[in-house]
């Protein structure tokens, strides 16, 4: 059990740092602009999209994605239920250490200590996790999103869609076939990142969230903060 609680411990702290690594800002300070500065002053993929352009848009992410799928595959080999602890050290039915390890990594996301607890909005990291805890689902509701967005252009909305469904889907499977501590989890994770769009919903009820126009030639028009669709 002190193993147990030493190796937990362990990767709770290396996912909230895997959090902090904020892949726009890293790569907008290598394209020597700081993205906080740019567009909606969101650290986040769907500003990267909108300020960089596709190609840097779609890279951070897929590493963003990738951060939360490492957090969770960590997570699910060293960390299991602790009424279960044969489940450990292995990739087993058991994801109770994954989602735990995925609301760290949400959590350092949103709130790095690297960067004085200002982040994204965890919606690209949280793709990476939906994709562990409901592979299929997943792939249907990213399809589903990037549908949705190309044609109707409403960020926020897609971000709740393509990781809605899965998180959702997976937190319910999991309270009805009796994990209730991993299903729990899964849906306080898609409540954080619905709780860090509270501006974004404020938008939508009042009209006022723009759409968002990916392929114009000028793709980086600079829009006041108030006027953008913030995404994570």
């Amino acid at each position: 059990m002190v193993a147990y609680i030493f190796i937990s411990l362990f990767v709770i702290i290396a996912s909230y740092l895997l959090g902090n690594l904020n892949v726009s800002i890293i790569i907008s300070t290598i394209l020597r602009r700081d993205i906080r500065k740019e567009g909606s002053g969101n650290p986040g993929t769907m500003n990267m999209f909108r300020t960089f352009g596709i190609k840097w848009g779609l890279i951070t992410l897929v590493c963003d994605a990738l951060r939360g799928t490492l957090a969770g595959l960590m997570g699910w080999f060293f960390i299991c239920n602790p009424t279960n602890l044969a489940q450990m050290y292995c990739f087993g039915p058991d994801k109770f250490g994954l989602v735990v390890a995925g609301v760290v990594v949400v959590l350092g996301h949103i709130f790095p200590i690297i960067y004085k607890f200002k982040g994204g909005k965890g919606v690209a990291v949280s793709v990476g996790i939906s994709f562990l805890v409901q592979p299929i689902v997943a792939f249907i509701a990213f399809v589903i999103a990037v549908i949705f967005f190309l044609t109707v252009k409403i960020g926020s909305i897609t971000s709740f869609i393509a990781i809605g469904i899965p998180l959702v889907y997976a937190g319910v499977d999991a309270i009805v076939n009796g994990r209730v501590a991993e299903g729990v989890i899964v849906i306080v994770i898609y409540a954080i990142v619905l709780l860090a769009h509270h501006e974004n919903f404020v938008r939508i009820f009042t009209g006022k969230e723009r759409k968002i126009e990916l392929f114009k030639k000028k793709a980086n028009i600079v829009q006041t903060k108030d006027n953008q669709n913030e995404q994570p």
